[in-house]
């Protein structure tokens, strides 16, 4: 999926046309839950929903990252002790 941001409009391809994304579907692509959607849907328009979804944080992203980050910084400490020995 494309970045989503607030200005953009991006879209799917459904049945050979393109379909524009609505606010619940961005939400799903950033990892919310539709519980989470539920509470957030409630007096906002769809414009500040769209804001709130292309300036998330994908936390599935970030988790990855960080596990990436993990293993490489084990990765060097095993190395500085296998060179101190």
């Amino acid at each position: 999926m494309f970045t989503i941001t607030a200005t953009d409009r991006h879209g799917v391809v459904y049945h050979g046309r393109i379909r524009r994304l609505i606010p619940r579907e961005c939400l799903r692509l950033q990892g919310y839950y539709d519980s989470q959607i539920d509470r957030m849907v409630v007096g906002m328009s769809d414009r500040q929903l769209y804001k709130q979804a292309g300036n998330g944080v994908t936390v599935t992203v970030v988790e990855a990252i960080g596990r990436n980050l993990k293993a490489v910084d084990e990765e060097l400490r095993l190395e500085d002790a296998v060179y101190a020995d």
